[in-house]
């Protein structure tokens, strides 16, 4: 299949019509023909009023990374497209690949430079697609997995396509030929020890003499697959509305999946699953069901899938877990830190990365938001009328003292009233259902020595005359709250 313009502009306009591209420009033959199709898109004599920029991700893995940049610096100037340049840490961490690594932090990058309905464009094409769908299958993955890389996708704010997927290798380097393109030869695409390269340059060519349409098929299956795993997100959107938490203030919190329904979409009672195997004695088909639901949920929250064997771990150690218990379930992928727990009637989906524990307090003023360490937030005093919250304080009265921040060390004590008892911290996370796995990640506020609030909750009415209640007053401009700005998942 011959790479044209016309063809090019018919595919990305049936991809997604929008009024910005960014293209991700490596410097590398895949990505620079992409580049060209845009620049040849925006110089037509018909016009194209849609807009077109660059970016090129040094990673500082090579040290030939920041040539690269200069090159690519000298065709966008050439193609009269902007080029915004990013520099990202792409070190692995323990246990992670160079090439995971430096995919994670390219797309952290890219993340933050699409806005709303804007489109990222990537040089995938069919050859890559074959690649992934062999290396998902090495991996041993499901459905998901072997439908390899769809057309378009919800990224970030907007989106990601591939207008160049269906298009062969060897098409793309006759066009950068025909067109006489200068692009960068990364020496490190030739080293056979990477995944990657050893199926593109042993295992594929191989592969296509005995089968000369080989990877042709392999895009077709992965096509196949993916209309299968559309139809079984369907079935799982359906069965998991009536799972998902719903908490006071009427918001759908998808990190929890009540756990009664669960046992219902399985047909077996809590009590009968205590005394059986949900293996031995339940139809495979419901089992499949409820599998098919977890990997949704967990894809829905933007965290890896875990393997099978981790995935029948959820069920008969988490699910099916006596009543009094509280299990959990973890697994790693890259930097993403996994866990599945149960308490109290309700399964927590939790990206579950190590906090760094702080035991010195800190300080909090007007002035100066708190980070904590790790991944743990930041703390801040705001005005009352930028944030909900059912309490509020007194802007003058609260700071009349020092106000600091600890964390939970074992027999903190408050008073919910001026004149009253006091009463164990430890009572109260019971009272509120707080997670025991979150009692120690959530950050304790004091008034002098007065424990007032944990968390976004406000504990005491020691200050009763600081305190307000917003149903009866409206907050004044001198109204502040204590927020704690959680970080979620990746």
């Amino acid at each position: 299949m011959s790479v044209t313009p016309q063809a090019f502009h018919f595919n990305l306009q049936q991809l997604l019509p929008t009024e910005k591209y960014l293209i991700a420009y490596s410097g590398g033959v895949d990505s620079h023909v992409l580049l060209h199709l845009c620049a040849q898109l925006k110089n037509s004599p018909s016009g194209f009023e849609q807009s077109f920029s660059a970016v090129y991700i040094d990673h500082g893995l090579n040290s030939s990374a920041k040539k690269w940049g200069l090159h690519c610096q000298h065709i966008c100037f050439e193609l009269d497209i902007p080029l915004t340049i990013i520099e990202v840490d792409a070190t692995p961490e323990n246990g992670q690949s160079p090439e995971a690594s430096a995919r994670t932090a390219r797309y952290q990058a890219f993340s933050q430079l699409l806005d709303k309905n804007e489109c990222l464009l990537t040089a995938q094409h069919l050859d890559d697609q074959a690649e992934t769908l062999l290396l998902q299958l090495l991996r041993g993955s499901g459905t998901k997995g072997l439908s390899a890389m769809p057309r378009i996708k919800p990224f970030a704010k907007g989106f990601l396509c591939r207008p160049i997927l269906d298009y062969r290798k060897k098409d793309i380097l006759d066009y950068a030929r025909q067109h006489q393109l200068d692009w960068i030869e990364d020496e490190s695409n030739a080293e056979e020890r990477f995944d990657r390269n050893f199926l593109r340059h042993t295992v594929l060519p191989l592969l296509e003499k005995r089968w000369p349409a080989a990877q042709e098929n392999f895009a077709k299956s992965a096509e196949l697959l993916a209309e299968s795993q559309r139809l079984l997100d369907e079935m799982a959107y359906s069965d998991i509305q009536h799972l998902f938490f719903i908490n006071d203030n009427g918001v759908t919190e998808s990190d929890k999946l009540l756990l009664e329904p669960t046992f219902k979409l399985l047909k077996l009672s809590q009590e009968t699953s205590q005394q059986q195997k949900i293996p031995d004695h339940c139809h495979h088909h419901e089992l499949a069901r409820l599998n098919n639901l977890l990997r949704y949920w967990i894809n829905l929250n933007n965290l890896p899938m875990p393997s099978k064997k981790i995935l029948e771990q959820i069920v008969s150690g988490v699910i099916q877990a006596r009543e009094d218990a509280m299990p959990l379930v973890s697994w790693r992928r890259d930097v993403f830190y996994c866990e599945v727990r149960r308490y109290r009637n309700k399964l927590y989906l939790l990206d579950a990365s190590p906090i760094i524990q702080q035991t010195q307090k800190q300080s909090l003023t007007e002035d100066q938001a708190v980070d904590f360490i790790g991944d743990n937030g930041c703390v801040e005093l705001l005005p009352a009328n930028k944030v909900q919250r059912e309490y509020y304080f007194n802007r003058e009265k609260l700071l009349s003292k020092k106000l600091t921040i600890a964390f939970r060390e074992g027999g903190e004590r408050f008073r919910r009233t001026i004149n009253g008892q006091s009463h164990a911290l430890k009572h109260w996370f019971q009272e509120q259902a707080i997670p025991p796995w979150e009692r120690d990640r959530m950050p304790l506020f004091f008034w002098g020595d007065e424990l007032i609030q944990a968390g976004n909750y406000v504990l005491s009415d020691v200050l009763s005359d600081v305190v307000n209640d917003p149903q009866k007053n409206e907050p004044t401009n001198d109204a502040l709250v204590i927020h704690w700005q959680r970080i979620k998942n990746k």
